[in-house]
């Protein structure tokens, strides 16, 4: 029987070692965002250094990919053209989305009138916002009758996220290929070094079974770290001679014991995706660069890549030091 004392080492333990957390991660968000500030000053000085060289290169690379034929789609953001290209990566991404197979059952609905779409449109944002998913499915389903086709990408909302990270291409400072739209958007004029690399995702994104696994699975492996600490910090440890009891026991006293490890290894499907693409991205620039700028390509690629690294090991550290601060605390 757990006992009243226990409750309060254990609340004041985990409480400590959250408060230990919520430090070590705020410095360590400092040290990752200066160290790669450094890196992607290296990245724009190569990119505006080789400005004429890597725009054509570029070009170049994308046909000899054959990405175009895959669906994919390379965009030179600027300032003049970051509104056009965020109202196109939306529609890319409605477009799609509607495209998947979940959307053919809109197939055989009938189109309302406009009064009749802004209604249903109102009815179904409030249901969404409130995260009532199958009540906002059975009011679509109840407006319509069979018929003909009809869109709905309309009650898709935005994702605002995406302008911001627009702008931030926009401004050579960043660049990214979209898994949704299959659009690369870069600054080739400010960060056109970086145009290989996302070349090099997408290629995986419609690569072999594995690659495509690891595209997807990178977005889903991460988000093990807030459980992970979550054990960590709420799970006592076991007195000697202790021996866990019961499948859920035996499972969070292994993530307990073993919270760094586990950390680390949550995030190595990103270190092996984004090494992959940095890799294929290399091997493309190969083909349509010279020797001296390709090697100052894979010197920034690979310090790109020390980044995650970096982060990684940045994560398993604080929470392995919260554990420890928590378990330092209870016990005491």
């Amino acid at each position: 029987m757990v006992s009243k004392n226990d409750c309060t080492d254990c609340a004041l333990g985990a409480g400590a070692g959250y408060l230990t957390y919520k430090g070590a991660n705020k410095y360590s968000n400092k040290l990752k965002a200066n160290y790669a500030k450094k890196v992607m000053t290296n990245m724009q000085n190569l990119s505006q250094a080789e400005s004429a060289t890597l725009r054509k290169a570029v070009v170049d690379a994308f046909e000899v990919a054959g990405l175009e034929t895959k669906g994919c789609m390379f965009h030179n953001v600027n300032p003049d053209n970051m509104k056009s290209m965020d109202a196109l990566l939306t529609k890319n991404i409605k477009d799609r989305i509607m495209n998947l197979k979940i959307a053919k059952k809109f197939a055989k609905l009938k189109p309302l009138s406009p009064e009749e779409e802004k209604q249903l449109e109102k009815v179904l944002s409030d249901l969404i916002k409130n995260k009532k998913y199958k009540e906002a499915w059975k009011e679509f389903k109840k407006a319509h009758t069979k018929d003909s086709v009809k869109s709905s990408g309309k009650i898709i909302e935005t994702d605002k996220s995406i302008s911001k990270i627009l702008k931030t291409v926009a401004e050579g400072k960043n660049a990214f290929y979209h898994p949704i739209s299959k659009d690369i958007m870069v600054n080739v004029d400010k960060l056109g070094s970086a145009s290989f690399h996302e070349m090099g995702h997408a290629l995986n994104a419609s690569g072999s079974k594995f690659l495509k696994a690891l595209s997807i699975g990178r977005h889903v492996t991460k988000r093990f770290v807030p459980v992970i600490l979550a054990v960590g910090l709420l799970k006592s440890n076991k007195k000697d001679g202790q021996e866990p009891n019961g499948v859920i026991d035996k499972t969070t006293t292994f993530i307990k014991n073993n919270v760094g490890k586990l950390t680390f290894a949550a995030l190595i499907p990103t270190l092996a995706e984004e090494g992959i693409a940095s890799i294929r991205g290399s091997h493309l620039a190969k083909k349509v660069l010279s020797p001296e700028v390709l090697k100052k390509l894979n010197k920034s690629y690979f310090l790109a890549w020390t980044t995650y690294l970096l982060a990684s090991l940045l994560a398993a550290g604080t929470v392995k030091l919260s554990t420890v601060v928590r378990d330092k605390i209870a016990e005491k």
